[in-house]
């Protein structure tokens, strides 16, 4: 057997024993022959090695970006729903203080509750979606009543019945509206 032959005999055993471990074995150069070509297939190997490294690498990180995603998606759904009913105890607040004005009594305390309510609400970004005298839109309104009307263009909003929230330019709820429909005479 020659030297090359000897050469390629133990780089093959080489190439398999690293295929089993995965992790390239330390070389004793010093007991390496190093003939033609020997050089240029250790590169080649090498560079396979790498490039398959480097594939890992971007799936690896593909999939921590995608995980990264997913989890700030339950996060926020799970903020939302949290802030849908936050909105809720808000409006039974203002609702509230609606009842008592009305009665005369002083509602200096729910106003001050009121205000660091709408807040924190603004720390999330949730703004409150313009109705009355706006034209109805079915992105942000849902119609509840029909009012004949002939002082508003048809499908204007005349009354508000709910008040509807977007958060992160998202609608979150609705806004409930009656709209107005033109009187037909006949």
């Amino acid at each position: 057997m020659t030297e090359n032959e000897n050469n390629d005999k133990r780089f093959k055993q080489e190439a398999d024993d690293k295929k089993e471990t995965e992790k390239p074995e330390p070389l004793d150069y010093k007991s390496v022959d190093y003939g033609e070509g020997y050089a240029q297939q250790k590169i080649d190997e090498l560079t396979k090695l790498l490039e398959k490294e480097k594939e890992k690498s971007l799936r690896l990180q593909a999939d921590y970006q995608n995980l990264e995603k997913q989890t700030i998606d339950r996060i926020n759904l799970r903020g939302d729903k949290i802030i849908l009913d936050f909105l809720t105890v808000y409006e039974d607040f203002i609702r509230t203080k609606d009842a008592y004005e009305k009665e005369g009594a002083n509602v200096d305390n729910l106003n001050g509750i009121i205000k660091n309510m709408e807040t924190i609400l603004g720390n999330y970004e949730v703004k409150s979606i313009e109705t009355e005298g706006r034209k109805f839109d079915p992105k942000l309104h849902e119609v509840i009543q029909e009012i004949e009307d002939n002082d508003h263009e048809e499908g204007t909003i005349v009354k508000e019945i709910a008040k509807g929230y977007i958060i992160r330019n998202e609608v979150m709820k609705y806004s409930k509206v009656c709209v107005s429909k033109k009187i037909i005479k006949e």
